[in-house]
């Protein structure tokens, strides 16, 4: 099934710049310039992702955000120099943060990310805040029994990892990892893969995990 995309971009020629790139790749796009267009169009249409694009949509003004978050998976495309604040968009229910200097091939391996996994992701200088953020919100008893293979897939659903590549990842099958991400999530007590990083993050439960951090191979 062609993944469905709305580009929220106030600037015609970028929207439609976006449009072709995207297309390249399989991905049926349309595109709107206004916030108001935007959210009919999205609440009409039922977008797979939605991608808003500074500066219609900024982390200067959450409510528009949040707004568009409500109405499916939101990608933010934001200055460069406003990335280290994409934990007040994921409060919001915004999917992903990205720079808007972020390359094609990673829009496009993100979007489809968020379409196959509830994952949510933030750009590496965003996670500090993040993580503070939410611990500062969360229980601090969390201590689930986690094996370490169970350990490395939280760290990959952190990364937002989908299947395919947690199995190429640790040299298992898919089906294995279905079987490593169900167990995660009933061990933190989370009913989708967005809600058990959000509850890792949330309970500092990441701080301990061994070799968090790390680069993946």
């Amino acid at each position: 099934m062609t993944t469905r995309v709305l580009v929220c971009c106030d600037r015609l020629i970028m929207g439609e710049g976006m449009r072709a790139l995207l297309e390249r790749h399989h991905l049926k796009v349309q595109v709107e310039t206004t916030l108001r267009g935007s959210l009919s169009t999205a609440a009409e249409t039922g977008p797979d992702v939605l991608v808003a694009v500074a500066p219609l949509v900024t982390l200067d003004n959450i409510d528009r955000l949040t707004e568009l978050a409500r109405l499916g998976k939101t990608i933010l495309l934001s200055k460069p120099e406003n990335t280290h604040r994409a934990f007040e968009a994921l409060r919001v229910g915004v999917r992903a943060v990205l720079s808007a200097e972020t390359s094609v091939e990673e829009l496009v391996h993100v979007i489809k990310t968020i379409t196959e996994v509830n994952a949510i992701i933030a750009p590496e200088e965003a996670q500090e805040a993040l993580t503070r953020y939410w611990r500062s919100k969360a229980p601090k008893n969390l201590r689930p029994d986690l094996t370490p293979r169970e350990t490395e897939v939280l760290i990959l659903l952190t990364q937002g990892k989908t299947n395919t590549e947690m199995a190429g990842h640790l040299s298992v099958s898919s089906t294995t990892v279905r079987s490593h991400v169900h167990r995660v999530l009933r061990k933190l007590g989370a009913a989708t893969r967005a809600q058990a990083v959000a509850i890792a993050y949330e309970s500092g439960l990441l701080g301990t995990c061994p070799g968090y951090g790390s680069p993946t191979r």
